[in-house]
């Protein structure tokens, strides 16, 4: 199994850039966990900027070869243990887990997704959401191989 975060665009600074990495390193020991930097459209057509990442997005992670989870405000809301509870049975398997761009995700990408999922009721920046994601995927892996990281 292989986690990815795949984000459109770069890192707003080098401090999210290491937090990411930080987690990433940590989960060496158990799973693999690569960032994916998308090429971000600059398109002033909303929708043929949505639809350009859309493809980028399914010509790297086609849809017979990973899980795609999609984080979208109108996702669904788990804690951390039900996220981990989500993840285990899938850990056979590449997940993708997407932030989208200033444009947001198209409607074709969030109808494939395995899981909408959101963060927060509460709308973060993009960096924000990459290091928030980050950590919480480290958790779930801490979650379910019951290491006191997560203190339940």
């Amino acid at each position: 199994m292989k986690l990815i975060l795949a984000v459109f665009g770069k890192a707003g600074s080098p401090f999210v850039a290491e937090e990411v990495n930080t987690y990433a390193k940590r989960l060496r020991s158990s799973t693999d966990m690569e960032i994916v930097e998308l090429k971000q459209s600059h398109r002033d057509d909303k929708a043929r900027g949505l639809a350009e990442e859309a493809a980028e997005f399914e010509k790297k992670f086609p849809k017979n070869n990973y899980k795609w989870i999609i984080l979208a405000e109108e996702g669904k809301l788990m804690n951390t243990v039900q996220l981990a509870k989500w993840i285990e049975p899938r850990l056979s398997f590449n997940c993708v887990f997407l932030i989208g761009s200033a444009y947001g995700i198209e409607a074709n990408i969030k109808a494939q997704a395995d899981l909408l999922l959101s963060l927060s009721p509460l709308t973060f920046t993009h960096d924000h959401a990459r290091v928030i994601l980050a950590e919480q995927l480290y958790r779930c892996m801490m979650v379910i191989a019951h290491h006191p990281y997560h203190h339940v």
